[in-house]
């Protein structure tokens, strides 16, 4: 059994306990209706679901300007299962993801959030549907980098994607070297290949794929430095639509769905024939 999937049937065993635990949750911080928020979305038949593209593979847009990846595809079952059309919103700048939830203008974010405490002050977390980790791509030019540890110089610049797990965890762990905060994990990257910025730190997969696509010019340590989870978040007293989502979690995380969506995002990356040319 590979780690991938070892890691898939654990996390769908923690959804199963989770989603137990949670029940008794319920009176606690719930809608004041039970069902309030669920019986909203059905009677306009539509959820509107938050995003933020930029996110390869979990949000991207296609050459034909749509919305695609791995979230896209959860979204759009989750959907399916509420028997409700799905409605995209795209905040292009990521910070705002979580302040636009919280100010009505979504039901749901769903763009490879990581479950963190300091979010979890002011949106409600559904249980884990995705581990990743941190890790990082070094420019071509750098020699003898063989962890993230070995970038920890003051010459060193080290491009981040603003407001994510991966500039908390870069101005945590680097003392010396300088942080740069860009939005978003397009432009980070990018400081890298013009050589303004010697590496870039985001999620483990996201840096798989860069890696492979600008391998003239990068390499990756793939070996994670953080463990995170990623999942979806709601705005607090709506536990009727978070206990929903935890049961609809429970059921798809590790199914035969799941697996065919893991492959196509993040094995055989057959998306890549939708993107625009680089």
């Amino acid at each position: 059994m590979n780690v991938r999937r070892s890691l898939v049937l654990l996390l769908a065993f923690t959804l199963a306990l989770g989603a137990c635990a949670l029940s008794a949750c319920l009176p606690g911080r719930g809608a004041t209706e039970p069902h309030a928020s669920l019986k909203a979305i059905q009677a306009r038949k539509r959820i509107v679901i938050g995003t933020s593209s930029g996110y390869i593979p979990f949000e991207m847009i296609n050459r034909d300007g749509e919305l695609i990846g791995f979230d896209i595809e959860l979204g759009e079952r989750i959907g399916r299962e509420l028997g409700v059309t799905v409605e995209w919103k795209d905040i292009a700048n990521f910070r705002e993801l979580i302040p636009s939830l919280e100010a009505g203008q979504f039901d749901i974010a769903l763009a490879g959030l990581s479950i963190m405490a300091s979010r979890a002050l002011t949106v409600d977390y559904t249980l884990p549907y995705f581990r990743t980790g941190q890790a990082v791509a070094v420019n071509r030019d750098l020699r003898g980098v063989a962890s993230w540890r070995d970038l920890d110089q003051a010459v060193t610049v080290v491009a981040v994607a603003a407001g994510t797990s991966g500039e908390i965890a870069a101005h945590r762990l680097f003392q010396k070297a300088t942080v740069r905060a860009v939005d978003g994990a397009a432009l980070a990257g990018l400081e890298v290949l013009s050589g303004r910025a010697q590496a870039v730190v985001y999620d483990l997969d996201w840096i798989s794929i860069f890696a492979d696509d600008n391998s003239d010019k990068v390499y990756a340590i793939l070996e994670p430095f953080t463990v995170e989870s990623l999942g979806i978040a709601v705005r607090p007293g709506q536990m009727d639509l978070v206990y929903w989502l935890n049961t609809f979690l429970t059921e798809f995380v590790g199914d035969e769905e799941y697996e065919d969506l893991y492959d196509y995002y993040f094995r055989d990356m057959r998306w890549k024939a939708e993107m625009p040319p680089r």
